[in-house]
């Protein structure tokens, strides 16, 4: 069963630290990492990036950053508001 209360683990909050360092890059970005592969799926499952991600189980180790969606910009916005309130 999901509960909300999950969103607010420190585990939670890894993919939107990762968002907020992807908006700093230039794009297109390649990740090499296994845990920020991981990472850009939850991001993209969302719907807050476009990206190139490997299969699951297919051994490839690269992922590519191709765009930050409006709504994952949006989303920003928001927390950076929260942030200064």
């Amino acid at each position: 069963m999901f509960s909300w209360n999950r969103l607010n683990t420190q585990e939670n909050h890894v993919p939107m630290e990762l968002l907020r360092e992807l908006v700093r890059r230039p794009l297109p970005c390649t990740l090499t990492s296994e845990a920020d592969i991981d990472r850009l799926r939850v991001l993209r499952a969302a719907g807050y990036i476009v990206a190139m991600l490997p299969r699951p189980g297919s051994g490839s180790e690269l992922g590519r950053v191709l765009a930050i969606t409006a709504l994952g910009r949006e989303l920003l916005a928001q927390l950076q508001e929260n942030a200064s309130a």
